[in-house]
């Protein structure tokens, strides 16, 4: 995957929305209350990574079964689970998996 397919892979999702976040695409989806929620996920174009707003518990999941590819964000958001993605290591079912619980954790 690239960063390329991933932005159009969330694109096609019912209800995300792309904004910009210093200069990175940011991506929303809707609460369960139907208002725009919190950004589950920025893309890093140029460097072929998102960054997947995780909880520790995940992002140690994630991390411990694909090391490779998900790892924390080197600073404080990463110590509280924000969490790399290296794109080229993950195939669509991996990304999703992420995604997934990056979403659900903003819904609520």
């Amino acid at each position: 995957m690239d960063s390329a397919s991933a932005r159009t892979y969330l694109l096609a999702l019912p209800g995300i929305t792309e904004h910009d976040h210093f200069g990175r695409p940011a991506y929303r989806t809707t609460t369960s209350k139907g208002k725009p929620s919190n950004i589950f996920m920025t893309l890093w174009v140029e460097d072929q990574r998102a960054v997947l707003m995780l909880n520790v518990e995940q992002q140690a999941d994630m991390n411990s079964r694909h090391p490779e590819a998900f790892f924390p964000v080197p600073n404080k958001w990463g110590e509280k689970g924000a969490t790399f993605v290296e794109l080229a290591r993950v195939n669509e079912k991996l990304f999703r998996s992420g995604l997934d619980l990056a979403m659900a954790n903003v819904r609520k």
